[in-house]
């Protein structure tokens, strides 16, 4: 795996391995939530119930989940919005859509998911969490309207960077 299935345009070896690995714990609430995503495409089901908050926690469950994703093949994550679950906090929440194929089927799910920190180390509560839906993926009819004004490949990064956009947030 070289481009980790998070998202994030990074190295897998470098991004969420370490987490998966449990060489490092997570620093901020949506590492937990990538790492968790990460380890449901790769089929972790050992690190996805090491990370449920220990109280909620049921013998048997990495036997759960592996039986619920036998026909699912994790495509892409998209995080919609972060409340709190920085380093300092408690506490936080991750939006997020994750696109998937079940039996060959498109479908997403999107959830608002908490997570608690106890003892410096965050973890996925499956009671707080609120699932919005899991539907399969119907395309949009409507054609996408660009809202602002069109940055080009070599233009200046509206960021402020000082770099071309296509060596920053073009990449």
């Amino acid at each position: 795996m070289n481009e980790c299935p998070c998202g994030l345009n990074s190295p897998f070896t470098d991004c969420c391995a370490p987490l998966v690995r449990g060489a490092v714990l997570p620093d901020t609430a949506e590492d937990l939530m990538r790492s968790r995503y990460t380890a449901h495409v790769m089929k972790n089901w050992d690190y996805l119930a090491a990370t449920v908050l220990p109280e909620e926690r049921r013998p048997g469950m990495e036997r759960a989940y592996s039986a619920n994703q036998e026909n699912v093949h994790w495509k892409k994550l998209e995080i919609l919005g972060l409340k709190n679950g920085g380093r300092e906090d408690g506490e936080g929440e991750v939006t997020f859509t994750a696109h998937y194929l079940e039996k060959g089927v498109a479908k997403t799910l999107s959830e608002t998911s908490r997570f608690v920190k106890e003892d410096g180390r965050w973890y996925y509560s499956e009671k707080r969490s609120v699932k919005r839906s899991a539907r399969q993926a119907v395309p949009s009819s409507k054609p996408i309207v660009r809202s602002g004004e069109k940055v080009g490949r070599n233009d200046p990064c509206p960021c402020g960077s000082g770099k071309k956009h296509k060596k920053c947030c073009g990449k």
